[in-house]
């Protein structure tokens, strides 16, 4: 069998939280932060794919990033993106050809995490240099200058030191009408710092007061006039810089710095408006309690060489607009990015408008009004209920005409303008927010899910469609208050989960859900006991239950007019008619939260310690579970009836430490049980098929922790993959009794999930193999004459793998190709993947057949 290519089809990967983590290229790209990682994402895409890659390369969390643009007008564009990361360096990414991405440089000198990015942004960008700022939790303001070349060359020109007062967000532009450039830091000290570069050094010019709480966010745009705008400022001048700042104190003030050349206003003309500003101040009672508005204009003057020619010209930075409608910290402002081409009246036009993230749940999009050139809220976007903390950053699109957020969960929330004053949502992107511990492909392969230290459960399933098929997540049937660790599926419609509470939880699916899932994938199959299921779950404000709720439940309480018993009106649910609505698409995320939970059916008592593994059986009637030990009297394991759900025996014991991975076979006669003590055991079912005793015990079979293990399909051999970085397949000996390793294979990595193929493919067994550094390889198998041979069959991109060690791989069988040309077909497996990198991934892989 030739060695074949995978694809990857799928990424679910949480964004993280932070407030500069996404920005979109001019042709409306996302980049956005995902734990190590920096995704790409198109949300204009047809397809609603979701996230197309993800670029690998930081060893820490990805903490800001930006995009790099160079050149005048209309003729500015992306020339790369730069990133900062917790591993303490900044990397450079390149395109190259249309899709790959490739890491151009990697900038390090900082003695701590990076916090904030700043690059050029204005009008003019001029030069063949990128300038680039970044600050870090080290106390230091560092200044790169990056030459594009083949391999890029950057180096660090200066270093500001800040000490205690630590920046958490950069801008950076040219003065207005000159060559200098201006760097604005907004830190812990809730002040702005003014840098001015004179002679290729920066230097403090001033401090702007103001804000009364750390600032999160500055964005800097250069103002733009037109004929045609109803919407200008009449103190603002073309060329002037917009400077908007977002506190924690939960106002987003806007400054602006203007040439002092012929500036409209004269001194008078200042204090005039600095006393009407005060004077409204104090009638609004906004300078109680010590509050004050710093409304002086600042003066400075600065030193500007072009063409050898130096000449000192002023400029005057001055505060121009209280923005007041948030009532919590205000995560983020970014400005509109300017209209280039044929879409506005200039060749380069800036839009007065302007977008907030605050943790309060709301996404505000602020214009001025046409008339009074006062700054209103013209379209509040966000969330409603549900148990989240709002939203961290927001951009627009290039054109304006959709927003992007970043949630407290996460997910990438879309709306999209529909009219003027009138936005709709629309699918984004959700994933874990933590690494992600295990998954499990339903029996019958038609979904998977997915569970995570980030203490949900999460349900991903194709979307299928005329024109496309995409993979999203359409479910959450658990929100939890503990680490989950595992589950396992007991039938279609129901599985069992563990986590840290010690506890086993048993999950069924609500009507509602198993409709959606009909008409999101067009396949019919479902449960003859349909109209007997609940429509839905919620749960109780002070619980860890999701208590069903029935049709019956819903039709009461209408009638009596009397909804406080009905546990869908809770802090964490949705309102019961809701609840009866089929999906047609995939949800959004506020929609994920309340409306998806699936109903708790039972508890399983018994463990002493967190929950690690769990396994059922494929004739769903048993399931086995193990939590973590120091001795052997808590590494039993306890197996329990799907039909009473009760103990069927006592614990079986054979293990000394943790029992890491249990697995059925796939006749259920077996259990195999691997461990931290670097044994594994297999328990027999009995003959009376009510409970299974132990059979087998291999101590020492690793040299190391085995941390999984599986069976081939048909039971002849089992696989145990361990941190020793090697993978035994094990073969039962003619006795019938024992067993005995017939090949090991060598990796260069820890070997930390093991999967068979559930299938032969050209006579040859597949198996998957994930490992500590991420990757995952995928092997074939061939016995002659009882000698096995292994080949890598399927090669999978190191870009396309995880960051993180591989914490689950399992197979399942998707479709077969057949070449009406030729003799032969193509068998297309599924691979579904998770990671402590925080995502899960999905990939095709193709195998060739004579």
């Amino acid at each position: 069998m030739a060695s074949a290519k995978a694809s990857l089809d799928f990424v679910g990967i949480g964004c993280n939280r932070v407030s500069q983590a996404a920005d979109a290229a001019a042709d409306g790209l996302v980049a956005f932060a995902a734990n190590h990682f920096v995704a790409l994402y198109r949300p204009e895409a047809a397809t609603s794919h979701g996230t197309i890659s993800t670029l690998r390369g930081h060893r820490d969390r990805v903490n800001c990033l930006k995009y790099l643009r160079r050149g005048s007008g209309s003729g500015q564009r992306d020339v790369g993106l730069v990133s900062g990361s917790a591993d303490k360096t900044l990397r450079i990414w390149k395109k190259i050809g249309d899709d790959q991405w490739i890491c151009s440089a990697v900038l390090e000198g900082h003695t701590a995490g990076i916090t904030s990015i700043g690059v050029v942004r204005g009008r003019n960008i001029p030069g063949d240099l990128d300038l680039i700022a970044s600050a870090a939790s080290d106390g230091t303001i560092r200044i790169w200058e990056r030459l594009e070349g083949n391999e890029d060359i950057v180096r660090c020109v200066q270093v500001l030191s800040v000490g205690a007062r630590y920046a958490m967000c950069l801008a950076l532009a040219y003065l207005p009408n000159s060559t200098v450039p201006v760097l604005i830091s907004g830190g812990t000290d809730s002040r702005m710092t003014v840098y001015i570069r004179e002679r290729k050094q920066f230097a403090k010019a001033l401090e702007l007061q103001g804000h009364s709480d750390w600032i999160r966010s500055l964005d800097i745009a250069t103002y733009t006039s037109a004929d045609d705008d109803d919407r200008q400022q009449p103190h603002f001048r073309d060329g002037d810089l917009m400077l908007a700042s977002a506190s924690q104190d939960k106002y987003i003030r806007i400054w602006k710095i203007s040439d002092a050349a012929g500036d409209v206003a004269t001194n008078g003309d200042v204090d005039d408006f600095t006393n009407q500003m005060m004077n409204a101040l104090a009638d609004a009672g906004l300078e109680d309690g010590g509050f004050q508005l710093s409304t002086k204009a600042h003066l400075i003057e600065v030193e500007d060489i072009n063409d050898s020619l130096i000449s000192k010209r002023k400029y005057t930075i001055m505060f121009d607009a209280l923005l007041m409608g948030h009532d919590d910290w205000v995560h983020s402002a970014a400005w509109q990015a300017p209209l280039i081409g044929v879409e506005a009246s200039n060749s380069y036009h800036q839009p007065m408008a302007l977008v907030s993230a605050s943790a309060d749940k709301s996404i505000m999009i602020w214009r001025p009004d046409p008339i009074s050139g006062t700054w209103i809220n013209e379209v509040r976007l966000g969330e409603i209920g549900g148990s989240t903390l709002g939203f961290y950053g927001s951009l627009f699109s290039p054109n304006g005409n959709w927003v992007l957020a970043n949630g407290y969960n996460g997910a990438l929330h879309v709306w999209s303008q529909a009219s003027e004053n009138e936005w709709t949502p629309r699918i984004g992107i959700s994933g874990h927010f933590k690494s992600v511990e295990d998954l499990s492909w339903d029996p019958s392969g038609q979904f998977f899910v997915s569970t995570s230290l980030d203490q949900t459960t999460r349900l991903f399933a194709p979307w299928k469609r005329d024109t496309a098929t995409t993979w999203h997540e359409v479910a959450r049937p658990q929100i939890h208050g503990y680490d989950l660790h595992c589950l396992a599926f007991v039938h279609k419609y129901q599985f069992v989960s563990g986590a840290d509470e010690k506890v086993l939880r048993v999950f069924e699916a609500p009507r509602t859900f198993v409709q959606s899932l009909q008409g999101l994938t067009q396949e019919t199959e479902q449960p003859t006991s349909i109209e007997q299921l609940p429509i839905g779950a919620s749960v109780p404000a002070l619980g860890l239950s999701n208590k069903a709720v029935f049709e019956g439940d819903m039709k009461t309480a209408e009638a009596s007019h009397d909804f406080r018993n009905l546990s869908a009106y809770t802090a964490v649910a949705s309102t019961p008619t809701s609840l009866l609505e089929a999906l047609t698409q995939p949800p959004f995320e506020q929609h994920l939260l309340q409306h998806t939970l699936w109903p708790e059916t039972n508890k399983l008592y018994g463990h002493g310690y967190e929950i690690i593994s769990v396994a059922a059986s494929h004739d769903g009637n048993f399931v086995a579970s193990a939590c973590k030990a120091a001795k052997a009297e808590h590494a039993a394991i306890r197996l329990w009836s799907t039909k009473t759900w009760k103990e069927v025996c006592a614990p079986l014991a054979a293990h000394n430490l943790t029992v890491a991975g249990i697995r059925f076979s796939p006749d259920d006669r077996y259990i195999l049980t691997v461990g931290r003590d670097r044994a594994w055991a297999l328990f027999q079912r009995t003959d009376d098929l009510q409970s299974y005793s132990p059979v087998a015990f291999q101590a020492k079979a690793h040299m190391r922790i085995i941390w999984d293990g599986a069976w081939s399909h048909d039971v002849r051999f089992f696989a145990t993959g361990s941190r020793d970085k090697t993978v035994k397949i094990w073969a039962k000996q003619f006795d019938g009794t024992s067993w005995k390793a017939l090949t090991t294979l060598k990796f260069g990595e820890g070997v930390t999930a093991v999967d068979f193929a559930p299938r032969l493919i050209a006579n040859s067994y597949i198996l998957a193999a994930g490992l500590e550094d991420g990757r995952i390889q995928v092997f074939q198998l061939s016995l002659e004459d009882n000698n096995a041979s292994w080949t890598e069959s399927v090669s999978i991109p190191l870009d396309d793998c995880h960051a993180g060690p591989v914490k689950s791989v399992a197979w399942r069988t998707r479709r077969i190709q057949a070449d009406e040309r030729s003799s032969t077909s193509t068998e297309v497996l599924q691979l579904a993947t998770c990671s402590e990198d925080h995502s899960v991934r999905l990939f095709s892989v193709p195998f060739s057949t004579a």
